[in-house]
């Protein structure tokens, strides 16, 4: 049986304690996340060593941590330090203090190390297999390039957002003077890696700077569906939230939806970093990955454990995740995705449908999850399945991936699909929308057929009728009563024939009772 862990992040702006809880799919899930805002790179005297205020402030906060674990139960810490701690010249000093007045051993990462665990992070709850990323934090800029879901190259950079923010800020606005300066800065420093450039991937964001630019973007939109795990976005925003932040003082940015309170002061030296960062590798798309090096540390802990290199396949680990963790009955929701596929791909055969490839992983997916919305209520099922698929953060996939999974996994009909699309206008073109109320349709139908919940249907054939207009489904029931089964897909089959555009007829080829 796993226990509680938790991982305590030593960074140069914050100090952050997470307690990750153990869930019966097998993985640890957040329970508890506080932090303290201790910005211990301001704590860096003119020798470059962290004066004896940081380091009691470090041992404060970190005695208070403790408490905390000791109500949850945690068996185990992981404790890391970054930039602040791995650049400061006393750093045995700090580690020694750590040691002797806290109940914890504190690692000190290396450059590569830190680059490595978000790295690590991404590849194993993304869709993503290629990308830059950049993680800013309060003294350091890691860039990691990922090529083939392995880390090819990474270069730590030796400023972030407090530290660009001392140097380049003087004032309570950025003058357009010391916007330049720090452009012209940020250029050079970049122009000096090799292997940032020609490559036109994907800019990868990790870490607080990133999450409050999303968070900032998604109030503008009025965004629908939850989450930033994943959040794609034109790489250009980056750049009009700086045209639109530039002129704002402290005040006027406490007021901006979706800023923490604590970044106020360091985020825009911080924005501008990142937009160069995507001008420079000329990345067209922003990818938001709301796990980072915290989840890169749990992540090496739990597979380790599990003698795993790492997760393979993110979709299908991130599906059976919730198959766990809603009590899914997975042999009789791989029936009943063996039934819809079949009847997908006979649909295919006779010319009636086109086949996409996509189409059919989505209705596999879809079919698994059917009836994840039962284990909340199972009169409202439908309602359910589609509040927990847009409101869970699917790892593996993207936003409208995730959409379009709940729209079929929930569908009872064209008009009920057509309002839980409303918020979301101009996510999908109409042959997409028309595609999943197809997929839909046939879910409809093969839950129709077992209705009784006893795989009454060994197999089906589906032919087309002599005037080459209607189909008929002949039915394996071997010595089955089918009678239920069809009387259920009599009703439902209408969803079928609307898209199809034909009627459709049940037989039977086995010995059963009607």
């Amino acid at each position: 049986m796993k226990n509680e862990l938790a991982v305590i992040d030593i960074g140069s702006n914050s100090i952050r304690y997470v307690v990750f809880h153990p869930i019966d799919s097998g993985r640890y899930i957040e329970k508890i996340n506080v932090k303290v805002v201790a910005r211990l790179s301001a704590h860096i005297d003119a020798n470059g060593a962290l004066d004896s205020v940081g380091i009691r402030l470090l041992c404060e906060t970190l005695q208070r941590f403790h408490e905390i674990g000791i109500t949850h139960h945690v068996e185990e810490t992981i404790c890391v330090a970054t930039a602040a701690i791995r650049n400061a010249s006393n750093r045995q000093d700090i580690v020694q203090a750590v040691e002797q007045e806290t109940p914890f051993t504190m690692r000190v990462l290396s450059d590569e190390q830190e680059a490595y665990y978000g790295y690590f992070a991404i590849i194993n709850s993304t869709f993503l297999t290629d990308g830059y990323s950049v993680d800013i934090g309060g003294g350091s800029m890691e860039v990691t390039l990922i090529e083939n879901r392995e880390m090819i190259a990474y270069h730590s950079f030796p400023f972030g957002a407090v530290t660009l923010t001392r140097q380049f800020l003087s004032g309570e606005t950025m003058t357009s003077g010391e916007q330049k300066k720090l452009i012209k800065f940020l250029r050079e420093q970049f122009d000096e890696i090799p292997w940032m450039k020609n490559k036109k991937l994907p800019l990868i964001g990790v870490g607080g700077s990133a999450r409050n630019f999303v968070r900032i973007h998604q109030s503008t939109l009025d965004y629908p569906l939850h989450g930033i795990h994943q959040y794609q976005v034109r790489s250009k925003e980056l750049g009009k939230l700086i045209d639109e932040l530039e002129d704002k003082a402290p005040k006027q940015l406490m007021k901006v939806e979706g800023l923490s309170k604590d970044r106020v002061d360091i985020f825009l030296p911080a924005l501008i970093a990142i937009h160069e960062l995507a001008l420079h590798i000329e990345a067209d798309q922003f990818v938001m990955s709301n796990y980072g090096l915290r989840e890169g540390l749990v992540y090496e802990y739990d597979l380790h454990e599990q003698e795993q290199r790492r997760i393979e396949n993110v979709r299908e680990e991130s599906l059976y995740q919730l198959e766990s963790d809603y009590k899914v009955n997975r042999d009789r929701m791989n029936y009943l995705g063996t039934i819809a596929k079949s009847i997908y791909r006979q649909l295919v055969t006779l010319e009636i449908i086109p086949e996409r490839a996509a189409d059919l992983r989505l209705l596999d997916s879809a079919s698994r999850l059917l009836y994840c919305g039962q284990y909340i209520n199972p009169d409202t099922r439908s309602n359910q399945t589609f509040y927990l698929l847009t409101n869970t953060d699917l790892k593996g996939m993207t936003h409208k991936d995730r959409l379009a999974l709940a729209l079929v996994s929930s569908y009872s009909s064209s008009k009920r699909m057509q309002q839980l699309l409303k918020p979301f206008k101009d996510w999908f073109t109409d042959k997409s929308i028309e595609r999943f109320d197809l997929l839909g349709s046939i879910l409809k139908l093969t839950e129709a057929l077992d209705v009784t919940e006893r795989r009454a249907v060994d197999s089906l054939e589906v032919t087309l009728e002599k005037d080459k207009k209607d189909i008929r489904i002949i039915l394996d029931t071997g010595d089955h009563d089918y009678g239920f089964e069809v009387e259920k897909a009599e009703k439902q089959k209408k969803h079928l024939e609307r898209i199809i555009d034909r009627s459709i007829q049940f037989d039977n080829k086995g010995g059963g009772l009607t």
